[in-house]
């Protein structure tokens, strides 16, 4: 049997917010900002959360899933331009087998008062293939749409099912 290929892929979330660049950004420059959009879609435990927003910074979220999946979160911001972009690099795992490795850019700019938000993923998945790929995308929308549903409460947000 053959060794699994990498499957590379990249993908674009855009979403106009109802709110200024700033307010933006600091929804993801604190961990009490953060923590109200970026969570998890089920009661899990959190074994260890770390946030440190700044270049060289970590944010690592390791938890455990109801259905008993650990799951580790391990990034480090590499260029954060207040107002503007965040950079970083993340490695997903779970279950204790490396997942995935990507770059992570979001993009801020102004359109009219509100702002238009770039979200883009590219990795390299060792697990899964082009379903990791559609779980992943899945994930990252669920998280961006509740940053918007932040701003404009008349914005619903749907659960997703995920496993972890």
């Amino acid at each position: 049997m053959s060794e699994p290929k990498v499957h590379n892929a990249a993908f674009v979330i855009e979403r106009v917010l109802n709110a200024t660049r700033a307010r933006v950004f600091a929804a993801y420059a604190t961990l009490e900002a953060k923590s109200r959009w970026f969570k998890a879609p089920a009661d899990c435990e959190t074994i260890e959360r770390t946030f440190e927003f700044r270049p060289g910074g970590v944010d690592r979220w390791h938890a455990r899933w109801p259905t008993g999946v650990v799951t580790d979160f391990q990034a480090q911001y590499r260029d954060i331009v207040e107002n503007e972009r965040i950079v970083l690099v993340y490695d997903m795992w779970a279950g204790g087998q490396k997942l995935s490795v990507s770059i992570m850019t979001v993009e801020l700019a102004p359109e009219g008062d509100k702002t238009r938000l770039i979200h883009t993923e590219q990795g390299s998945y060792f697990v899964g293939g082009e379903a990791a790929v559609r779980s992943r995308l899945e994930g990252t929308t669920w998280h961006v749409d509740n940053l918007a549903a932040s701003f404009d409460p008349t914005l619903a947000v749907t659960g997703f099912d995920h496993e972890h």
